[in-house]
This record gives structure tokens, sequence and C-alpha cells, in this order.
């Protein structure tokens, strides 16, 4: 590794940490929904915005009154969200104990699990997740022009990771400037081509492309950098209720049957939590994404690519099994 690769993965290492030590500021900003009303305990979980709700086959089963059915017989009467507007958000939530249950990137839940979060992972929400890498209208045309040049990118993300490994790919470790940008800012960027690049997520990339901005690469072009979503409960409530993880997946496989039954209905929920347009919904989360099982083994060997490439990339420390981190 040359002195330059080590002090751009040195850098890079302390922007993807660091959010697991920073504040609440910004997730304190983020919406939150109290979900029916009595004495019993209250559910805190958290997903990653900008939408409204959450939306993918939780989100549907909190809508549609599964997860709450489910809940009940744990002592749970209430169900509250909170949207957080990357993973190293949700994470400090988590670490400051905050919430019991996260659902969000890969990426950054390994990161959380390897500096020693108590929780553990009870499901795959989605896998498969994409990553657009997109450029200014008249910018460079491939990933290897990207010498010399700024990329933003969600830090602390599973498009991140994908930034990450595409980069290296191409030789170009060290040799770009990586800059932490949230897909609210990407279009103005892009426009005024103040960034070489944008590495955008799911749903954000395919509307960005519709608006002219080229497509330099894609995770589909790298299916070992493709993404997933992940379902982890804290320590604590798993103590308190040691049949959640039974409870939740019920109440998600009965919210996919519904979606598998009537996928038009369930893209229009998702439409109209997420203000994504239907057709970027089916690009970018096609209902294929959604696994039936709660950890399926594909979702299992992502997660340990995920957890090589960054190890190998000293992006984290401490290793650990995935299957023991698994309930």
């Amino acid at each position: 590794m040359t002195k330059d690769t080590h002090k751009g993965l040195s850098r890079t290492r302390r922007t993807l940490l660091k959010g697991a030590a920073a504040g609440l500021m910004m997730a304190g900003s983020g919406a939150r929904a109290a979900i029916a009303n009595g004495s019993g305990k209250t559910l805190r979980f958290g997903v990653i915005g900008p939408a409204r709700a959450p939306a993918a086959p939780t989100g549907y089963a909190l809508d549609r009154g599964y997860l709450l059915r489910e809940l009940a017989p744990l002592g749970f009467d209430n169900v509250r969200f909170d949207m957080f507007s990357n993973g190293p958000d949700l994470n400090e939530a988590f670490f400051s104990g905050t919430l019991d249950v996260g659902i969000y990137g890969d990426t950054p839940a390994v990161v959380a699990r390897s500096q020693g979060l108590k929780a553990r992972l009870i499901g795959f929400e989605e896998i498969g997740l994409a990553a657009w890498l997109l450029t200014p209208r008249g910018g460079v045309s491939s990933v290897k022009a990207l010498e010399g040049k700024t990329v933003g990118v969600p830090l602390g993300s599973y498009i991140h990771r994908y930034l990450l490994g595409v980069l290296d790919g191409a030789g170009l470790t060290g040799r770009v400037r990586v800059v932490h940008m949230l897909g609210r800012d990407a279009g103005a960027a892009l426009e005024h081509g103040s960034i070489g690049a944008y590495a955008a997520q799911s749903d954000l990339g395919p509307t960005l492309a519709a608006q002219g901005y080229p497509v330099i690469d894609k995770a589909a072009q790298h299916p070992e950098l493709l993404g997933s979503s992940v379902i982890v409960a804290s320590d604590k409530v798993l103590d308190q209720a040691p049949a959640l993880p039974a409870a939740w997946n019920r109440a998600r496989r009965d919210a996919l049957a519904d979606i598998k039954r009537d996928p038009a209905a369930y893209f229009d929920f998702h439409q109209r939590t997420s203000g994504i347009p239907i057709e970027t919904v089916k690009i970018s989360h096609p209902i294929a994404n959604y696994p039936g099982d709660a950890l399926p083994s594909s979702g299992i060997q992502l997660l340990d690519g995920v957890k090589r490439f960054l190890l190998d990339s000293r992006l984290i420390r401490h290793d650990f099994a995935v299957q023991q981190w698994q309930t």
C-alpha cells in the first residue's frame, strides 16, 4: 500500500467511523410518530429518510397493523419511528440507547457491530440495493477519468462502500477526493459542476439519470458491491422480549404476502410514503429484493463480504463472526 493510499484510507476511516461518536443534532430533526396509544411499552425503531415514514415490507406491516398486532402480546402497545438522514446518525442513536430496533444499510451496521454495539441481527429488509455513479452533464465518461477530482457520497453508507470498491478496482484509491454529501444536495452540485461525480443511493440514482446526468457506473456491474438493508435489535430489548425477532418477522412476512398479492397497492403506498415516483420505486426496490426468510444465506454472504472489505481497507479494526451476530 502506498503512502498516499494509506493517508486516503486513514481519512476515510476517520470519517466513516465518526458517526458512532457524533452528536444527534441531525438525527433530532427527523420525523417522529407514535402508532396507537395505551399504557404498555413503546418500541422505538429507526429508519433512513428522507421518506415521511418507513416503506418496504416493515413499513407496510406497520401501516396495515400487522406489526403492532404481533408486538402487543410482548407488552408493546406503541410503535415510534425516527427518520435519520444516514446510517452513522442512526448508529449514534443506538449507542446512546434511544433506539430498540434499526433498519439501515449493511455498512454502518457492520461498523457499529465492530465497534461493540450491543445489538443483534434479526433480519434483512432488502437485499440487492443498487448504487449509481453519475457525473455532471459534459463531465468525465469513465471511472478512471475521476483521478484528481472530487466525488460526493453519503459517508458511512453502503453507497460509500460501493464507491470505495469501484475506485479501488480502477486503481484510484487515494487519488480521488471523497467528500460527504447527502442526496438532497447532489442535484445542485452536479448542475453547477462543483463535483466530478456523485455516488447515489438506489432511490436517487434513477431520478438523477432521468434529469440527464450521465451514469458512468452501477453497483449492478459489481454484484459484490450491492448493498442490503438489515434489521438490528438492541440486546436490551431482546432481553426484555426474546420473542421479538419471531414476532417482527411474522409481521413482515404477512406484509410481504400482501405485497405479492397486490403489487400495485404496495407501490402506491411506497410512492405516497417516500415521495418517489412509482416507476423509480419499481426500478430501485423490485419486490424480488425483499427476502421471505429472516436470515437468508445470500444476505449473510453479502454481510461477510462487507465485513471483509472494511477489514481489508482498515475501515474497521475488530473482526467478528456474522453467524454469532445473528439471532
